[in-house]
């Protein structure tokens, strides 16, 4: 990956595609909410804040969030979703490997979904451990990953077709992946179980969101090849799986992180 990727193209559908359910939302900003308090954190870093999704309910609760994220599309949906409820945010246009930002500024750092977007992991966890003040930590959201059995094959479909036509393969990072880059650099971990959830689609579905390119994984597709490939993986993908319900099963975690 050579630049960052700003998810500007996302933005005025984000909150539409990555919505959490109610109830996973509800537990996850209790178990943030707990874990800032545990390291006497009231002002809290969001890297990639994006669109607030998971900020937003913090600054409800009155936490004063500094946002950073290199996307000015998405920080302006989170601003138009503000109310009188929330603690007003500090954004800033800025990217995570280099953060306009003194040592020891922050006890606490939130990063969710993002880590995997930078230009180099090893400079935004430098980065991240440079901005932390001694004991702070930082707030990394996992889920678990054992993704069903169409969704495999999916993704294995494209790696075929991308590797046939001489394209570049896609690169996914999984949480693990995140977890040992963070254990490299030095950090701890402690673990804390937030909720299990369960989400079915369809195969059209899937078929649908692949198509209108949702997900950031279809942006690694060329431009000039995804039209070339996307019927033929509809053809493929329904006749494979057709209208059967995907289940997917995951625990939502949070990794509390601290450097010695």
């Amino acid at each position: 990956m050579k630049d960052s990727v700003s998810f500007d193209r996302a933005a005025e559908f984000y909150d539409r595609t990555r919505a959490l359910k109610p109830e996973v939302a509800e537990a996850l900003t209790g178990a943030l909410l707990t874990e800032l308090r545990k390291a006497g954190a009231d002002r809290l870093l969001e890297v990639g804040v994006g669109t607030g999704r998971i900020s937003r309910p913090l600054m409800r609760a009155g936490i004063h969030v500094v946002g950073m994220d290199i996307s000015t599309g998405m920080m302006g949906q989170l601003l138009r979703q503000l109310t009188a409820e929330h603690t007003r945010p500090d954004l800033l246009l800025g990217d995570a490997t280099r953060m306009p930002f003194r040592d020891g500024a922050f006890k606490a750092a939130l990063a969710v979904h993002v880590l995997h977007l930078v230009a180099s992991m090893d400079d935004a966890l430098a980065e991240i451990r440079r901005i932390l003040a001694p004991g702070g930590v930082l707030l990394h959201q996992t889920q678990t990953e054992a993704p069903p059995e169409a969704m495999r094959a999916h993704s294995a479909w494209w790696d075929e077709q991308l590797k046939r036509h001489g394209a570049a393969p896609i690169r996914r990072w999984w949480f693990a992946d995140i977890g040992e880059k963070i254990t490299a650099s030095g950090a701890n971990v402690e673990r804390v179980r937030v909720c299990n959830d369960v989400s079915r689609t369809t195969a059209r579905d899937v078929v649908e969101t692949t198509r209108k390119r949702i997900n950031s994984w279809s942006w690694q597709v060329p431009d000039e090849l995804f039209p070339k490939l996307i019927d033929e993986y509809e053809a493929w993908f329904l006749g494979a799986y057709g209208e059967a319900e995907i289940v997917d099963e995951s625990t939502f975690e949070i990794e509390v992180w601290r450097w010695e």
